[in-house]
C-alpha cells in the first residue's frame, strides 16, 4: 500500500521474456498486484510470468488469446482493478524501460494535487532523451504537438508515453469504447480523458534504453497515430462542446472552416477564370474570396485561444 491505498501496476507484455522478470522484481514494495499482462507472445514470456507468481504472491497473470495489442492488454488489467476495488493504478511497459523510482513521485502528485491521472514525460530530461533514436524523438514530437489539438491537453507532452497513474475513480469514468487496442492507445486515451474533463499532469521521468528492442511497425504506427489524432479532434469538440456542454468554441470552429473554405474556393473560381479567359476580377470580387478567409482565420484562432483556456475544465 502507498499512503493507506491499495497499488497495482498493470504491464502489457508480448515478447519480452528478457526483461520481464527484472521489470517485476523492480517494481517496489507498496505494490500490492503486479498485473502482468501476456498477449499471446510467441516466446517464454507468459512461462516466465507464471514462474514469478509461484514465488510472489502479487504476480497476478493474464494470458489473452488472441493477440489484442497493448491498448487491449491494458484495458483487461484496467477491468481487473476495478472489480477488486484498487485505488492507485500505474500502467508501464513490460521492458524495464519505465524507471520504478518515480512512482512514489507520480503517485504523490496525483493525490496531493486531486488529479485524475499523472503521466511521465521524457522530453523534460533532455540528457536522458538523447538516448533515444533520433527517428523515434521526432516521430513522437510531431504526433506529441498533433495530440495536443486533438486532445485539448497542450500543456502535455510526451504523448507516446504510457507510464502514469489513474485513481480508480478515474478509470470507473473512462469510456473505454474511445480507447484503441494498439498502438493508438495514448492518444485514443488522453483523448478519452478529454470527453470526461478529466484533470491531468505530466511528471518528469527519464527514459531508460538498454537492451530492449522495439517491436513497433514505425511507418504503419505514425499512419495510425494521424488518423487517430484527426478522428478524436472532431469526437473531442462534438462531446466536449456540442453534446455534454455546448460551447462557441464548436460555432467558431464550425464558422471559421467553413468561411474560409468558401473563400478558398472562390479564390481558386477566380484564378481559374483568369488563367482560362483572361477575366480579370473587380475588387468587390477579390474580396469576396480574401475577407471569408480573414474571417475564418480569426474565429479558428479564437477557437483554439478558448480551447487552450479551456484545459482540463468541465
Amino acid at each position: 500500500m502507498y499512503r493507506d491505498l491499495r497499488v497495482a501496476a498493470i504491464l502489457p507484455c508480448y515478447n519480452e521474456e528478457k526483461l520481464i522478470a527484472k521489470t517485476i522484481e523492480t517494481l517496489p514494495d507498496f505494490v500490492d498486484y503486479i498485473i502482468a499482462v501476456d498477449d499471446n507472445s510467441t516466446d517464454k514470456t507468459l512461462e516466465i510470468i507464471k514462474d514469478q507468481s509461484k514465488h510472489n504472491q502479487r504476480v497476478i497473470p493474464i494470458h489473452l488469446d488472441p493477440n489484442e495489442g497493448i491498448g487491449g492488454a491494458y484495458i483487461h488489467g484496467f477491468e481487473w482493478t476495478l472489480k477488486h476495488k484498487v485505488d492507485l493504478i500505474f500502467t508501464m511497459a513490460g521492458d524495464a524501460q519505465c524507471n520504478p523510482d518515480y512512482m512514489s513521485i507520480m503517485a504523490d502528485t496525483l493525490i496531493d494535487k486531486n488529479l485524475d491521472y499523472v503521466k511521465a514525460n521524457r522530453f523534460a530530461h533532455l540528457e536522458d532523451l538523447k538516448k533515444m533514436p533520433p527517428f523515434r524523438r521526432v516521430g513522437n514530437t510531431v504526433i506529441t504537438i498533433l495530440t495536443k489539438f486533438a486532445s485539448g491537453y497542450y500543456s502535455i507532452f510526451d504523448s507516446q508515453n504510457g507510464y502514469g497513474v489513474f485513481r480508480q475513480k478515474t478509470l470507473e469514468n473512462l469510456p473505454f469504447e474511445h480507447i484503441g487496442r494498439r498502438y493508438d492507445y495514448e492518444n485514443t486515451l488522453l483523448i478519452a480523458l478529454a470527453i470526461m474533463s478529466a484533470r491531468i499532469k505530466d511528471e518528469p521521468v527519464p527514459a531508460i534504453y538498454g537492451e530492449e528492442v522495439s517491436t513497433i511497425p514505425v511507418f504503419k504506427t505514425t499512419m495510425r497515430a494521424l488518423k487517430v489524432v484527426w478522428q478524436g479532434f472532431w469526437r473531442r469538440i462534438y462531446y466536449k462542446y456540442v453534446v455534454y456542454n455546448f460551447h462557441p468554441i464548436a460555432l467558431f470552429l464550425l464558422g471559421g472552416l467553413t468561411l474560409g473554405g468558401l473563400g478558398f474556393l472562390f479564390g481558386a473560381y477566380l484564378i481559374v477564370a483568369k488563367v482560362l479567359s483572361d477575366a480579370t476580377p473587380s475588387s468587390g470580387s477579390v474580396m469576396l474570396a480574401v475577407l471569408p478567409i480573414i474571417l475564418g482565420f480569426q474565429m479558428i484562432l479564437s477557437a483554439i485561444t478558448m480551447d487552450m483556456n479551456n484545459e482540463g475544465k468541465s
